[in-house]
Formats: structure tokens, C-alpha cells, sequence
């Protein structure tokens, strides 16, 4: 098979906009004309950025602006230092050129908007025409301004040390497959969630199919090597201790939600090894389908994972 069917597809340019250098170099010695002028060509920066992350209401925008604007300075400078965008702009035209291909129903935003928002806001957003990339969250893991014990209460280290340029596509594809198919993660027991976490492990690889595997997991380079060795004892461990088709939160939570290593498998494994288990199995299943069918990613989200499960021969 065709290990990229959407490397022809026609390709899509995507407009940006870079919020971080209009806000950054206002003149703010005529702030509230300089604002409201941008405010009127950039509707995202009073409506999202002052009002939802900042809260700062319009009778105190040129006020609380200029606060962000001094206090935030040296992330600009950090920043423009880094220069994401351009690494993750061509990549992101790639991601949206794969998206369409394989879910061509789906509305895809028409711009991206790059800007710096508080560095416990987020780091990506659909809005109703656009994707928003909030590049405070993308400075790279060793980065000074994540190394506060105030920021590792909301990120601990080894949530941050995804936080490089080269994850902006992967969290915006993410983004954008909640987006089209929301996963609850309802208790349905643990093999189901598995699953479906696995479906999704894999349609992130057909949508950026050059992307380091163990960065689409979140997974360091040697969590994946170490993982991908221990997996028939993995999943051995899974079977002897009953816990295939459990529903218990604890023992989901324990083995499908982020953490800087397994309480089951020790120090060299991450916490949520579950997912990657889950994307072995439908892996299995998948190269036992067509090539057509292998293309099918809207059919995979709908396919159940008992089915995919009881057909898969998943055996480590």
C-alpha cells in the first residue's frame, strides 16, 4: 500500500496572520486608536485574546493591555527568537492537506492566527474561520519561563518537554480530531478506551505521516524504545491481572491518562501506556484490511472497537 494516499492531493495554502508581532509593536503612545484600529482589521484579539484569556473588560482594555504588553515582553523576545511559524507553517499546510483528503466533509479553518496569550493559557483553539496557535506554549522544553514552580503546578516537566515548536501540528491535529469525533472517554472498560484512543494514535500518523512516532504518543525516545521492548510483557501483565476488560477508573486512569511513568511498569515506561497498546491493536486490524479500506478513516472512527478487537489477532 501507498504508505501516504494523500501525498497527491492538491495542495492548500493557508494565510496567517502573526498576532504576536501587531500586538508587540503597537504604538502605544496612541494606545486606544492604535487598539481600536486593530481591533477592527483583528476582531480575535479584543473578542478572545482581552476578553476570554486576559479578562479584561473594554472599559479597561488599553490599560490591561499595556500591562500584558510590558510584563510580556521578554516572551515576544523569546519568541521572535525561535521563529516557530516558520517550521510549523509548512507543516500545518501539510496536516490540513491531509485532513481534507481523508475527511473532505469536514470545514477546515481559513487562516491561522499566531499570538502570545498568558503562560497558563492555551496553546491551540478552533474558532469559526481560524486555528489559533498560542506560541507562549511552544518555546521549547528547556525553556526558562517553564522551569517556575507556579508553571509546573498547571504543566509539570514531563507535560513541558512537549512544549517545542515541532508539537504545534501534532496538537493541532489532536485539536482538530476531537473536533470531528469528541471522545467522552466514558467508562466502558478498558480494552474500549484502548481502542479508541488507539484509532486515534493512528489516524494521527496517516495525517502527518513524517512525524516522529514517539512525539505523536508524547512519548520521549526512550519511553517509545523502552515501551515498544516491553510490549508482550505489557500486554502479558494486562491478561494475568484481569485487567482487559475492567472498568474500573482507577485502573483506566492508571493506565490511559498522561504521567511521568507507570506505577505497573516502572520508571522507564510512561503512564498512559495504554494508548499505545490500544494503537497496536487496531494497527493489527488495520493491515488486515484493504488498501481502500486502510484509507477509511471517517469507517475506522465508526468501526466498534469490540469488532476491531475480536478481529485484530492482536498477539504481541
Amino acid at each position: 500500500m501507498q504508505n501516504n494516499p494523500a501525498q497527491n492531493a492538491p495542495e492548500i495554502i493557508l494565510p496567517m496572520e502573526r498576532l504576536d508581532q501587531v500586538l508587540f509593536n503597537l504604538d502605544t503612545s496612541y494606545i486606544k486608536d492604535t487598539l481600536l484600529d486593530r481591533n477592527t482589521r483583528y476582531p480575535f484579539i479584543s473578542e478572545v485574546l482581552l476578553k476570554q484569556m486576559l479578562a479584561i473588560d473594554s472599559v479597561n482594555s488599553e490599560t490591561g493591555l499595556l500591562s500584558f504588553l510590558h510584563a510580556y515582553r521578554p516572551v515576544y523576545n523569546a519568541v521572535q527568537k525561535l521563529n516557530a511559524p516558520a517550521t510549523a507553517h509548512p507543516q500545518l499546510q501539510i496536516l490540513f492537506k491531509n485532513l481534507h483528503y481523508y475527511f473532505p466533509a469536514y470545514e477546515l479553518p481559513k487562516k491561522i492566527i499566531y499570538f502570545i496569550g498568558p503562560l497558563d493559557g492555551f496553546g491551540n483553539s478552533l474558532g469559526s474561520d481560524y486555528m489559533a496557535v498560542g506560541l507562549q506554549m511552544f518555546l521549547g522544553d528547556t525553556s526558562s519561563w517553564y522551569q517556575s514552580e507556579q508553571f509546573q503546578k498547571y504543566f509539570p516537566p514531563y507535560i513541558s518537554r512537549n512544549f517545542t515548536p515541532n508539537f504545534i501540528p501534532i496538537t493541532a491535529a489532536k485539536n482538530f480530531l476531537q473536533d470531528i469525533a469528541p471522545n467522552s472517554r466514558l467508562t466502558r472498560g478498558l480494552i474500549i478506551e484502548m481502542i479508541e484512543l488507539g484509532k486515534r494514535q493512528y489516524i494521527l500518523k496517516k495525517v502527518l505521516p513524517e512525524t516522529n512516532v514517539a512525539d505523536l504518543f508524547g512519548y520521549s525516545a526512550a519511553q517509545y524504545a523502552a515501551t515498544m521492548n516491553a510490549e508482550q510483557d505489557i500486554w502479558n501483565y494486562l491478561l494475568k491481572m484481569n485487567f482487559v476488560y475492567s472498568k474500573d477508573p482507577k485502573v483506566t486512569s492508571q493506565l490511559l491518562n498522561e504521567g511521568p511513568f507507570s506505577i505497573y511498569f516502572g520508571n522507564d515506561i510512561p503512564g498512559n501506556v495504554g494508548v499505545f497498546i490500544g494503537y497496536q491493536i487496531v494497527k493489527s486490524w488495520m493491515t488486515q484490511q484493504s488498501d481502500e479500506d486502510q484509507s477509511n478513516l471517517i469507517a475506522l472512527l465508526q468501526m466498534p472497537a469490540e469488532k476491531i478487537f475480536a478481529e485484530s489477532k492482536y498477539k504481541p
